[in-house]
C-alpha cells in the first residue's frame, strides 16, 4: 500500500478503497478487425471533440501528447463541413449546372476522405502477410489519472486510449506482444521465418527488432503516399456527370403526407416506412450511379477525346503503380535485410560471402 509520496507541492495518496486493477483493466492487444477499427475510430474521434479539448484548455495534468495529436481530426471534420457548405450554400440561387457542380464538389470531399482511409489496407495487408508485421495492430491502452490539485487523493480512475502497437517506431509495445497468448516469443520467430532469417534463433526478439523498425517506417511512408493518390481517385469519381441521376433521385424522393385525422402512432409508423423505402431506393440508385462513375472515370465520357477522355485512366494507373511498387519495395527491402541477417547463409570458411 502506498502511504504517501511528497513531490513539490503535490501529495499523492492511494485511496484505501481503491483496488488493484484486475486483468480486464490492463492494456491489451485487440483483434485487428473491421469492427475493432470502426469502434476505435469512433471512440477516438468522439473524445477528440468532446473531452480532450476541454482538458487541454483547463491545463489538466492528465492531458497528454496522445490527446493533443488525436485532436488533429477536428480540422479535418470542420474543414470538410465548411467546404461542403461553401460549395452548396447558394445552390437555390444558381443555375442547375452550377448547382450540380457544387453538389459534386461536396461529394468529392466525402469521397476524398473515404479513399484516403479505405486504401490503407492496400499497403498494410500485403506487408503483414509477407513479413508478419502488421503496423495497424491495435491495442487498448489503460492508464491511471493523476490528482488534479495539491493535497487531493489519487483515486485510481482507469481511463483508456485507442492506440496501435507500432505507434512508436523506436519503442513499440513489445511487452504487450510478449504477454499476449496469441503472440508471445513465437510472434518474432514467425517474423524471422517469413523474412528468411532462419529458425531457432538465439534471441529472435533482439535480432528481428531492427528489421521490424525498418518495416514500420517504410510501410508508413508507402501508406501515406498511396492514400493521397487514392483520395484523388475518390475526387475523380465524384466529379463525373452521371451523379446528376442520384441527386435528382434524392431531390424527388417521395415525402410522407399524413391523412386527416390520422393518429400519432400511425404518423410515426408511416414516416418510418416512407424513410425506409426511400433509403432502400436511394441506396440502389447510389450503387448504380457509382458503377457508372467508375466506368466513365476509367473509359472516359462518350464523345470526348484527348486529355478529357484518358485523364482518369492515367491517374488510376499511376495510383495502382505507386501502391503496388511501394508495397513491393517494402517487402523486398525487408526480405533482403532478413537474408543478410541469416547466419546460416554465411560460410565461415570463406573470406567473403556473396548474397
Amino acid at each position: 500500500m502506498i502511504q504517501s509520496i511528497k513531490l513539490s507541492d503535490y501529495t499523492f495518496k492511494q485511496n484505501e478503497i481503491t483496488k488493484k486493477p484486475d486483468k480486464r483493466d490492463e492494456s491489451e492487444i485487440v483483434p485487428n478487425t473491421l469492427k475493432t477499427r470502426v469502434l476505435q475510430k469512433y471512440d477516438k474521434t468522439l473524445n477528440a471533440i468532446t473531452e480532450y479539448p476541454v482538458k487541454g484548455l483547463k491545463g489538466d495534468v492528465n492531458s497528454d501528447f496522445y490527446e493533443f495529436l488525436s485532436m488533429g481530426i477536428i480540422p479535418y471534420i470542420a474543414g470538410s463541413g465548411m467546404f461542403i457548405a461553401m460549395f452548396n450554400l447558394l445552390n437555390n440561387h444558381l443555375t442547375p449546372k452550377a448547382s450540380l457542380r457544387g453538389k459534386k464538389m461536396g461529394l468529392g470531399v466525402l469521397f476524398y476522405g473515404l479513399g484516403k482511409t479505405l486504401s490503407n489496407d492496400f499497403v498494410t495487408r500485403p506487408v503483414a502477410w509477407s513479413t508478419g508485421v502488421d503496423i495497424e495492430l491495435p491495442y487498448r491502452n489503460i492508464y491511471c489519472t493523476l490528482p488534479t490539485k495539491p493535497g487531493a487523493e489519487a483515486e485510481i480512475d482507469h481511463k483508456h486510449q485507442q492506440r496501435k502497437v507500432y505507434d512508436s517506431i523506436e519503442f513499440f509495445r513489445k511487452d504487450l506482444i510478449a504477454k499476449n497468448p496469441k503472440y508471445g516469443v513465437g510472434y518474432y520467430d514467425g517474423i524471422a521465418k517469413k523474412l528468411g532469417m532462419g529458425e531457432n534463433l538465439n534471441d529472435s526478439v533482439t535480432e528481428t527488432t531492427p528489421i521490424i523498425q525498418s518495416i514500420v517506417a517504410s510501410t508508413k511512408t508507402a501508406k501515406s503516399l498511396s492514400s493521397y493518390c487514392w483520395a484523388g481517385v475518390g475526387v475523380g469519381l465524384a466529379v463525373q456527370d452521371c451523379w446528376a441521376d442520384f441527386f435528382k433521385a434524392f431531390s424527388d424522393r417521395p415525402k410522407y403526407i399524413a391523412k386527416n385525422g390520422e393518429g400519432l402512432f400511425s404518423k410515426i409508423g408511416g414516416k418510418l416506412a416512407n424513410t425506409g423505402k426511400n433509403m432502400f431506393n436511394l441506396s440502389k440508385t447510389f450503387i448504380k450511379t457509382l458503377g457508372k462513375a467508375c466506368k466513365t472515370y476509367t473509359l472516359g465520357e462518350e464523345g470526348t477525346g484527348g486529355f478529357r477522355k484518358h485523364w482518369g485512366k492515367a491517374w488510376l494507373l499511376f495510383t495502382l503503380a505507386l501502391t503496388i511498387g511501394s508495397t513491393l519495395n517494402v517487402i523486398y527491402r525487408a526480405k533482403q535485410m532478413g537474408k543478410l541477417a541469416n547466419k546460416d547463409l554465411i560460410d565461415k570458411n570463406q573470406e567473403s560471402t556473396v548474397i
